[in-house]
């Protein structure tokens, strides 16, 4: 008898913890970013946005390692962070996105921000979510016509932080100093002196001043050199200028492990 109480209660508890945690995803806030499960190791929904549907989720593998899945649409999007040793496996099966569905993850990103924020600190919130806000917006700034490959992006240890060659791994640089902006396109191998943080954010790993979590985003050399390729030959309308994708591919570790890094500007 006392054992079958004993199943009984715990079946009882679990039963309520269950409710409990469906009743805290669906509340408004959950369910305007159509949020399916939260916990520290796991971040996931299905939204519709702009039209398009979007799935997301983010399970951590262990302490160091995240992998994230965005479908958007018929396309899928993965990535394999490991913040141990600084490397991302990225996976888009070749899917290139349109300049509507790379606004659509902005716009999600942003409404997930609102969720997990509320107008407060950045300062609280999980890796996993951390990792989803992070890849969201890098996905989003993807030039015109990019293909998202099979790929491994790895970053490189640059102690002496010089501003000497193009993907210099993660280089920190400062707002409101003048920095070189590196980068090639259909004239050639580009350098310009640029001021860091001068118009409209330039060198922020992110979409301009106004985008969601630029409290946990990076200042850092690769950056700088994509958004000033970027401006340059998209004009100041269209940063995803197809010229710019071998300066794409090498600002992925900045968006991911610049914070980590120390690049706060």
């Amino acid at each position: 008898m006392k054992k079958h109480f004993k199943l009984l209660a715990f079946t009882i508890l679990s039963a309520l913890f269950i409710i409990s945690c469906n009743d805290e995803n669906n509340t408004p806030e959950a369910e305007a970013i159509g949020l399916e499960q939260q916990e520290e190791q796991i971040f996931s929904g299905e939204k519709t946005i702009n039209e398009h549907l979007v799935n997301y989720k983010v399970v951590a593998k262990n302490e160091f390692i995240f992998t994230a899945t965005v479908l958007i649409d018929h396309l899928t999007l993965e990535a394999s962070v490991n913040y141990q040793d600084q490397s991302i496996d990225f996976d888009g099966k070749d899917a290139v996105l349109t300049l509507d569905q790379k606004e659509t993850l902005l716009d999600l990103g942003k409404e997930i921000s609102k969720y997990l924020f509320k107008g407060e600190t950045t300062d609280q919130f999980s890796m996993a979510e951390y990792t989803l806000l992070r890849l969201l917006e890098y996905w989003a700034k993807s030039p015109t016509g990019y293909p998202h490959k099979k790929t491994r992006v790895t970053s490189q240890i640059n102690e002496d932080q010089t501003l000497k060659n193009r993907d210099e791994g993660i280089t920190c640089i400062r707002k409101n100093t003048f920095v070189t902006a590196e980068y090639d396109d259909d004239r050639g191998n580009i350098r310009e002196s640029i001021l860091v943080n001068g118009e409209r954010c330039i060198g922020r790993c992110g979409s301009g001043c106004g985008s969601f979590f630029t409290v946990a985003s990076a200042w850092t050399k690769d950056c700088l050199d994509h958004d000033r390729c970027g401006r340059v030959n998209g004009s100041s309308t269209n940063p995803f200028d197809s010229e710019c994708g071998d300066e794409y591919r090498e600002a992925a570790d900045d968006y991911l492990f610049g914070v980590i890094r120390g690049c706060r500007g």
